[in-house]
């Protein structure tokens, strides 16, 4: 079974087309994770499967996470607009496509693939930070940037990823430093749920991220250094986000029956 390996600002995925494969292609959990892991598989912060579009959208999209749940990626939902746009002959500017949470739109910007996300309401303030919804639950603690690469942030993020605050869905926990660099760039690193660990970047975290920059302070466009690369952020309106930001496809494969 062939696969691409896409890596978009270091949120890297394992591919498939479930158009080629034919039917409903839905791995298990138990194959999803022994992909995803980086040393008896491939490697990978989730699964994404690009299938075929309908009531006009281009193409769908499926995000598995490493432990098999369904969930949505704005990292993900640049590299399948990416992967798609190859596929299609590399020309085209945009496109209409459906996730687990509805329509999106995909444009192809100085470069790179541009998407837009939901904020399903206002950053909410609550006792272990600020709650904002973009896809998936975010939960956004701003410091001022001074050792923050330091952080253990396994340690700090993983009793707010079980908290019984946010159950039963739980949060991705984001750190974010409240002012930008010298380069303009706020830095970010992000613990998800479903990796259960730290990733190099996170699109739909550096989302609420500015949702809660631009509730705390102000502006409508903020740039990001994540760990795996620069993200950029433009919020139109009280509900729209759109997210860029390089993606890569280093290599594809294929996965021999075991």
């Amino acid at each position: 079974m062939r696969f691409v390996k896409l890596d978009a600002a270091g949120n890297d995925f394992i591919a498939f087309d479930g158009r080629a494969i034919g039917g409903d292609f839905r791995p298990d959990p138990e194959s999803v994770a022994r992909w995803c892991d980086r040393r008896h598989g491939i490697g990978g912060d989730g699964v994404l499967i690009l299938g075929e579009g309908a009531d006009g959208a281009d193409f769908s999209v499926v995000f598995l996470n490493p432990d098999g749940t369904e969930a949505f990626c704005g990292n993900g939902a640049r590299a399948a607009f990416s992967w798609w746009r190859h596929m299609m002959g590399g020309d085209v500017a945009e496109a209409r496509f459906t996730a687990v949470d509805g329509v999106h739109e995909g444009h192809w910007i100085h470069g790179e693939p541009c998407v837009d996300l939901r904020i399903q309401a206002e950053p909410k303030e609550t006792d272990h930070g600020a709650f904002v919804h973009t896809g998936t639950e975010h939960l956004v603690l701003g410091v001022d940037g001074v050792g923050l690469e330091e952080v253990d942030l396994h340690e700090l993020a993983y009793p707010l990823r079980h908290h019984a605050d946010f159950a039963p869905h739980g949060v991705n926990v984001n750190l974010v430093s409240t002012s930008a660099g010298s380069d303009g760039r706020h830095t970010i690193r992000t613990f998800e749920k479903g990796v259960e660990g730290e990733t190099l970047s996170c699109g739909s975290g550096t989302v609420a991220a500015a949702a809660v920059l631009r509730w705390s302070t102000g502006g409508d466009a903020f740039k990001f250094r994540a760990p795996g690369g620069h993200l950029g952020v433009v919020l139109e309106g009280a509900d729209r986000a759109w997210l860029s930001g390089p993606v890569e496809m280093p290599f594809s494969g294929t996965i021999l029956p075991s």
